[in-house]
């Protein structure tokens, strides 16, 4: 029998149902996070810069996948999308502070401009809740 779908509200993220989508959808153990950009709780950038953006996208994907019981472990796979290439290794710097050594499959993706407006990152993330406990480096 299949999972049924759920969407997990997200305790410290804005409700997005205003704009058609769901932060946090569930089926199983599998949790599907939708495209977390550097946003405040107003819904706008917190900072022009990057890194500070790239942080606090970080922190919407680690909220979203706690609020489905999961943790950044979990995660195992991440689709980055950034307006500005050369900050590619920036971001994988300050990705590993986040997920230490169990890192999740990736993609880093230029793009022209992303929503909202002065956006510069955006995080897309899937994890399958278990799945990082004790997680071996083969």
């Amino acid at each position: 029998m299949n999972a049924p779908k759920r969407v997990v509200p997200v305790p410290g993220l804005e409700d997005p149902s205003a704009f058609g989508y769901s932060q946090c959808v569930t089926a199983g153990p599998l949790v599907y996070l939708a495209g977390q950009c550097g946003l405040g709780p107003d819904h706008e950038v917190v900072s022009l810069d990057f890194a500070t953006q790239a942080r606090r996208a970080l922190d919407r994907v680690r909220l979203g996948v706690e609020a489905a019981g999961g943790t950044l472990d979990d995660i195992v796979t991440m689709t980055v999308f950034i307006t500005d290439t050369r900050m590619g290794r920036v971001f994988t710097s300050i990705r590993k502070e986040y997920f230490k050594d169990s890192f999740p499959a990736s993609a880093l993706i230029g793009v022209s401009t992303l929503m909202p407006l002065h956006a510069l990152i955006e995080i897309q993330a899937t994890a399958v809740v278990g799945s990082g406990t004790n997680v071996p480096r083969q």
